[in-house]
């Protein structure tokens, strides 16, 4: 069966990429119809010739006439599987203009359904493919109705499969890290409320469980949590749960201290973790990861006194200080001056100096940890 002579010419390899460029709206309007057709070959054609679309002007007219919605459907189909998802990822990552509509699209197309149907069927997937599919799946989400609908019913059970995925421990020998993506869609969750509750959820401890993947050695998985615990920190009603239940700074400093050696009087009060590795600590190479647990804090510190006098007492100053006198990137650098603002300014309707003095009062000198042992104690 000969294929039509459009879509014979577009998908020559010798070509493609010239004739694309050239392309007239009708070829556009035909090729998604091809898309449509009931006849494999014509649809494997044409998935073929929109996988090797690569100018941006290209990719957003294919937007435009509707090729999103036939992809959608395509990635059930074994045969067009990897490139209508490679395809999908394209249109919803490099088309900026048409990226509100190719998402839309998509959640039209019911993808959100698809790809966790594609991703848990029983038939093995290369990790790229699912790789490609948390991708979408992450830029769907960047949508509120995306969201939503990955979120599912009042008990947020839908995205429990993915987390139990992300939570594995990565291989060596892996090729890719397939389920890095989940990070950033829970990222994007978390913008909603019903995403805040699915995290924040006591029982499920959830926020514990991700809350390690901030020292993963992928940036993305780090980047989408640390996104995702700026979100919760939105929250102002979270605040005492994220500080005394949590113990959420030091996680958040961990990644911001570095190698620089501390006097023994910056270390009192210290989680002992943010100091101990020494010269061999690497401090977060990652400006995006960098301003989103910066951000986090200055949230923190937004939400009350009682807030600030905790996170003084952690000695969040100490280490936002010796980071500020390495860190590159102008926007962190601001936000960590904002904090420092209300780390060391004195509250309103307070004498001169309270702000330090609530640091010295929580926290004994050397010569009082001496005097005051108790060497009854020790065995």
């Amino acid at each position: 069966i000969s294929l039509p002579l459009s879509l014979e010419r577009i998908t020559c390899p010798h070509s493609i990429d010239h004739t694309l460029n050239k392309m007239s709206d009708d070829v556009y309007s035909d090729l998604v119809g091809f898309l449509k057709s009931d006849r494999a070959d014509l649809c494997v054609a044409a998935v073929k010739a929109v996988a090797a679309v690569t100018d941006e002007d290209d990719l957003e007219k294919l937007v435009k006439y509707g090729a999103v919605t036939p992809l959608c459907k395509l990635i059930s189909r074994s045969e067009t599987a990897e490139l209508a998802m490679d395809s999908l990822l394209r249109l919803s990552s490099e088309a900026p203009s048409f990226s509100n509509q190719t998402a839309h699209d998509m959640f039209e197309a019911g993808i959100v359904n698809r790809v966790l149907e594609v991703v848990f069927d029983k038939s093995k997937k290369k990790p790229k493919f699912v790789n490609a599919a948390l991708a979408v799946l992450l830029n769907t989400t960047r949508t509120e109705a995306g969201a939503v609908a990955l979120l599912g019913p009042e008990d947020y059970s839908r995205p429990l499969p993915l987390l139990a995925r992300f939570l594995l421990p990565t291989q060596p020998d892996e090729e890719i890290d397939q389920w890095q993506h989940f990070g950033g869609i829970l990222m994007n969750l978390t913008q909603i409320e019903g995403g805040r509750k699915f995290v924040a959820r006591i029982s499920t401890k959830i926020l514990e469980k991700i809350l390690p993947q901030l020292r993963s050695k992928n940036v993305f998985r780090r980047r989408g949590i640390a996104g995702t615990v700026k979100n919760l920190c939105f929250d102002k009603d979270s605040a005492w749960w994220l500080l005394h239940e949590i113990d959420i700074i030091k996680h958040l400093l961990y990644p911001l201290a570095g190698p620089e050696a501390l006097d023994l009087d910056e270390r009192i009060g210290m989680d002992p973790e943010l100091w101990m590795e020494g010269c061999d600590k690497v401090r977060e190479p990652d400006e995006h990861v960098r301003l989103f647990l910066v951000e986090s804090i200055l949230l923190l510190l937004a939400t009350g006194r009682k807030s600030r006098d905790h996170i003084r007492k952690q000695r969040t100053y100490v280490i936002l200080k010796v980071a500020d006198m390495v860190e590159e990137s102008e926007q962190v650098g601001e936000k960590i001056n904002e904090c420092v603002q209300f780390l060391r300014r004195d509250e309103e309707g307070t004498e001169e100096g309270s702000s330090d003095r609530i640091f010295r009062e929580a926290v004994p000198t050397v010569s009082d940890i001496v005097l005051n042992k108790n060497y009854d104690d020790v065995d």
